[in-house]
């Protein structure tokens, strides 16, 4: 007797959608940190799978005729959830590189404290740009943005289909975007930071007597903070910016695949 009205048909097709769900809602930011609950990410998944399921196209595949396929099918469901929740972690990985930016140039690389939510250390400066970003991620339904990527892509990617590999080639220019995006996020403190190196250094040649080395330090720390503080607008209008850059950039992605 089919379980919950399903055939068997239906049901390879749910564990299909509930593999790809499961692991992207497992690596996409924000819901996947170590302080969610094992449990409520389960039911998530479930809730989730269960939502887009009657929406989903799955004619032509039966459990008759899948065969040895299955396991493959569900290998491949598995690299699309992980390379999508890993395209959707890219602009965090962008917020992370931007602190971490700041936190070396303004010598606050060896303050660190330890994050809970990921179960590593990280600066002070990284850990206050990726709480800016996730208010600002939950505040601009950057989530409802990722959510609707994962429902399109049973359409670009349907579950009997397979992946065009040929588009992991891009790969460097993904890192590309991430590493541009970090410099324009550290942009204001890295510049205001550089030229106050050079004033110190035209200071220490006109005055020897100066300890350079030792003052620029305190100098540079009060910049980087001062500069910051005047450039959250932009920092949040930039942070913006990125997001949609990456959720355009998931999109394509998911459509080449």
């Amino acid at each position: 007797m089919p379980a919950f009205g399903l055939n068997e048909s239906e049901m390879v097709a749910f564990a299909l959608v509930l593999i790809r769900v499961s692991v992207f809602l497992i690596t996409w930011p924000v819901f996947s940190v170590y302080n969610v609950p094992g449990p409520l990410k389960i039911l998530l998944s479930l809730a989730v799978a269960t939502v887009l399921f009657p929406v989903i196209p799955h004619a032509g595949l039966t459990a008759e005729g899948l065969g040895s396929d299955l396991i493959w099918l569900a290998g491949k469901e598995v690299l699309t959830g992980l390379t999508l929740g890993f395209l959707t972690r890219l602009f965090f990985f962008a917020v992370s590189c931007g602190g971490n930016l700041i936190a070396t140039s303004a010598g606050l690389a060896n303050a660190q404290i330890f994050n809970p939510a990921m179960q590593s250390t990280v600066t002070t400066v990284e850990s206050f740009y990726v709480a800016v970003a996730t208010l600002l991620f939950l505040a601009l339904n950057g989530h409802h943005f990722f959510l609707t990527g994962l429902a399109q892509s049973f359409d670009a990617i349907p579950l009997n289909a397979g992946i065009d590999i040929a588009v992991f080639k891009d790969s460097g220019l993904i890192l590309q975007s991430v590493v541009e995006a970090g410099i324009k996020i550290s942009a204001p403190v890295m510049v205001a930071i550089f030229f106050m190196n050079v004033a110190m250094g035209i200071i220490g040649r006109v005055v020897p007597q100066i300890n350079v080395l030792v003052t620029s330090q305190a100098v540079n720390f009060l910049a980087a903070m001062l500069v910051m503080i005047i450039a959250i607008p932009a920092m949040v209008m930039e942070l913006d910016h990125q997001m949609v850059s990456f959720a355009e950039l998931l999109f394509k992605f998911m459509k080449a695949m």
